[in-house]
């Protein structure tokens, strides 16, 4: 039998891949921390009634039996918050594509304050000085580069479509990055 090293055919982790499998050991482990603090409660209890195990627990009257299925209880529920804190921080994953979701509900909420009465001359400043429609012109350049490096011409060619209707949106709106440039070194 032929031995094949480990390192044969695979490559080593990236960071991306070694957070992908934290985040799901913590996923994980998360999920059992509610039937782990059952079974621990259960023993706990049953161990108590049948006056066996441990003096600190044979020993112990109801308060304190309450007590310590109490502290089980918050260890299960900061276990579980710790996790799903830790999980939000690494999770490489966690913010693919989901800014675009807050980004449309900005501009719903931009849209519904419009309708209520908001100055619509500061509303208009505000999204040219926020530079979102160069943001959005370059994120999609971004995406169609590498839908063309991927070989799918077809997305590529929508993007760019796209891209090119943003660049004439930048320049009706105004304030394209030469008028923010003039503005900046004081109007000349």
């Amino acid at each position: 039998m032929a031995h094949i090293s480990a390192e044969a055919g695979q490559s080593r982790p990236t960071t991306g891949t070694a957070r992908r499998l934290t985040v799901r050991a913590l996923k994980r482990a998360r999920r059992l921390t509610a039937p782990a603090a059952s079974a621990t409660l259960l023993v706990m209890v049953g161990l108590w009634l049948t006056h066996t195990g441990p003096a600190w627990l044979t020993t112990a009257n109801d308060w304190t039996v309450l007590l310590y299925a109490v502290a089980v209880l918050g260890i299960k529920t900061t276990a579980g918050t710790v996790a799903e804190y830790v999980i939000d921080l690494i999770d490489p994953d966690r913010w693919d594509g989901d800014i675009a979701y807050e980004l449309a509900e900005g501009l719903t909420q931009l849209r519904a304050d419009i309708d209520s009465g908001a100055d619509i001359d500061d509303v208009l400043d505000s999204l040219r000085a926020s530079s979102l429609v160069p943001e959005l012109l370059g994120t999609l350049r971004n995406l169609a580069a590498e839908y063309a490096a991927r070989g799918d011409d077809d997305e590529n060619q929508r993007l760019l479509a796209a891209v090119l209707h943003l660049r004439i949106a930048d320049k009706n709106i105004g304030y394209g990055h030469a008028e923010i440039a003039a503005l900046e070194s004081g109007g000349k």
